[in-house]
C-alpha cells in the first residue's frame, strides 16, 4: 500500500490502495482530532520530527521517476516523497492534452538534444545511460503499451495518462515509500548526518540524502547554489491585429518566424487570438529570456513561403498574370497558400484584390512578393500552450555532475527534473529529461 498523508490543516486525505495491478483511490474526510488521537492512518503527521534515509522534494514526474526506480531496486529503502500540492503527478496528468506525450522517438542522441534550448549538451550523457528507447522500455515492462506517432510524439495506447500515473504508483507502493501532501518546505539546512527539512507550519524532517526535484525551477535557497532567473517558455503569441485574427483555423505547414536575431522552422496555425504551433513554439522556446526582456512585446516577420526566394515568388506572380489575366488578384492565389490569408496578403502589400491580373503592374507584383516573403505582425503578449507549463531557468548546470545528478557544492545533494536550469520544446522533450535525470539522479542515491 502506498499512503498520501497531509499537514495538520489539511481536512482531506488521500489515500491509493494497490492490488491486480490497478490503483484504487479512496478520499477519506477526517477530523483534526481524529488524525492528531491517531485514531485514522493519517496519524503520523509531519508536526513531529520525521526521517528517511532519502527524501524527495516534488511528486512530479521526475521525483517520482526516481522513486520508482529506487523502490523497484530496493524495497525496503524509507523514503519520503513530499509533495507541496494536493496530489502527485498532476502535471503528467493534464500533458498532452490528458493524453501524456510522455518521450520523443529518435536513434540519433545527438539529433536528440538539439530540441533543448537549454540543457542539451549535459544531457548527452543522461541519454546514453537512459534516453527515450530505456523509457519506452520502462513503461511497456510496467503495463503500459505505447503508440509511436509519424511525427515522433510517443503516447499511451489507450490515450490516458492515467496508465503513466497507474505504473508510477504501483511501482512506488512496492516499495517503502510514504508521499505527504500539502508539504511545503521553507528551508533545507545541511548537517553531518545528511539534511534537516523545515516545513511552513514549523515542522522538520530529516534524511541521509536529499533529492530536489521540484517543478517549475522553484528551488529552497541555502545550500550555496545559484538559481538562473526563471522565465516562461514554450508558449504561443498574442497580437492585436484583428483582421489577421479573423483567420483563426488557418494552417501553414512550412513557414519561417523570426524575432530578435531568432528564427525558427515548422508549421504555424492562427488562432483567434494570435499564432500557434510548432514554429512559434520554438521561437518562444529558444527565445525565452529575449522575449521576456521585451516584456512579450515586439515585431515577428513570417515568411509564408520559406522554400522560395522574393524573387522566386514574383517570377512565379509574374507568370500566373501572363496565364490567367482575367482572374482577380484578390481570390486566386498563385503560391498554394488559403484563399482567405491570401486576400489579407494583397490587401497588405496595397494592392487592390478586385483587380484583375492583366492589369497588375510588376511594382505590384513586387509588393506581394514581398509580402508573402515578410510580412509583420505586431505580438502584444503571450499564451500558455495548452495546459504545459514550462519554464526557463532553474540550478546553474555546472554547479551539478550530470554523471550522477549530485551537487558539486554540497555532497548528498541531487537534482531532477524542472529545478534545474533545462528546458525542450514540445513533444515529449520536457517530460523525457525528467525521465531521464530522475533515474540517473535514483542510480546514484542507491549507491
Amino acid at each position: 500500500m502506498i499512503f498520501f498523508g497531509c499537514l495538520a490543516d489539511q481536512r482531506t486525505v488521500t489515500s491509493f490502495f494497490i492490488f491486480d495491478g490497478r490503483v484504487a483511490q479512496l478520499v477519506e474526510q477526517l477530523t483534526l482530532n481524529q488524525r492528531v488521537q491517531g485514531s485514522s492512518p493519517c496519524a503520523s503527521t509531519i508536526s513531529l520530527m520525521i526521517s528517511a534515509e532519502i527524501i524527495i522534494i516534488g511528486g512530479g514526474a521526475a521525483g517520482m521517476f526516481a522513486a520508482a526506480v529506487c523502490a523497484e531496486a530496493a524495497p525496503d529503502l524509507k523514503i519520503l516523497i513530499l509533495e507541496k500540492g494536493p496530489r502527485p503527478l498532476a502535471k503528467v496528468r493534464i500533458s498532452g492534452g490528458k493524453r501524456c506525450n510522455l518521450t520523443h522517438t529518435c536513434p540519433d542522441i545527438r539529433t536528440f538534444i538539439q530540441n533543448y534550448p537549454r540543457g542539451g549538451r549535459e544531457l548527452i550523457g543522461p541519454f546514453h545511460r537512459f534516453g527515450p528507447v530505456e523509457t519506452m522500455e520502462w513503461f511497456e515492462a510496467h503495463g503500459v503499451p505505447l503508440e509511436p506517432l509519424a511525427d515522433g510524439c510517443v503516447f499511451p495506447r489507450s490515450d490516458t495518462s492515467e496508465d503513466i500515473i497507474n505504473a508510477l504508483l504501483y511501482t512506488v507502493g512496492r516499495g517503502n515509500v510514504e508521499i505527504r501532501t500539502h508539504a511545503e518546505v521553507s528551508r533545507i539546512g545541511k548537517n553531518e548526518s545528511g539534511f534537516e527539512l523545515e516545513f511552513a507550519d514549523g515542522s522538520q524532517a530529516a534524511c541521509s540524502k536529499l533529492l530536489a526535484a521540484t517543478g517549475g525551477g522553484i528551488f529552497i535557497e541555502g545550500l550555496g547554489h545559484t538559481v538562473e532567473p526563471c522565465v516562461p517558455s514554450l508558449f504561443t503569441f498574442n497580437t492585436s491585429d484583428k483582421e489577421f485574427t479573423a483567420l483563426a483555423g488557418i494552417v501553414v505547414e512550412q513557414v519561417c518566424v523570426s524575432a530578435s536575431r531568432l528564427k525558427e522552422n515548422g508549421a504555424l496555425l492562427i488562432t483567434h487570438s494570435g499564432v500557434s504551433g510548432p514554429a512559434v513554439l520554438r521561437l518562444s522556446s529558444f527565445g525565452a529570456r529575449i522575449l521576456a526582456e521585451k516584456k512579450y512585446s515586439f515585431e515577428m516577420k513570417i515568411n509564408w513561403l520559406p522554400a522560395q526566394s522574393e524573387e522566386q515568388i514574383f517570377q512565379t506572380l509574374e507568370r500566373f498574370r501572363a496565364a490567367s489575366p482575367n482572374k482577380r488578384v484578390g481570390t486566386w492565389s498563385p503560391v498554394g497558400l488559403s484563399s482567405r490569408l491570401w486576400k489579407l496578403l494583397v490587401a497588405r502589400a496595397g494592392v487592390d484584390g478586385t483587380r484583375e491580373w492583366g492589369t497588375c503592374p510588376l511594382k505590384s507584383l513586387r509588393r506581394i512578393a514581398a509580402r508573402v516573403s515578410s510580412f509583420p505582425l505586431p505580438v502584444t503578449g503571450k499564451n500558455r500552450h495548452r495546459d504545459e507549463f514550462v519554464t526557463c531557468g532553474g540550478i546553474r548546470r555546472n554547479e551539478v555532475d550530470f554523471r550522477t545528478m549530485e551537487s558539486r557544492l554540497c555532497p548528498g545533494l541531487y537534482f531532477a527534473g524542472e529545478v534545474l536550469d533545462i528546458d525542450g520544446v514540445t513533444g515529449g522533450f520536457n517530460l523525457q529529461a525528467a525521465w531521464t535525470t530522475g533515474c540517473v539522479a535514483a542510480r546514484s542515491l542507491l549507491q
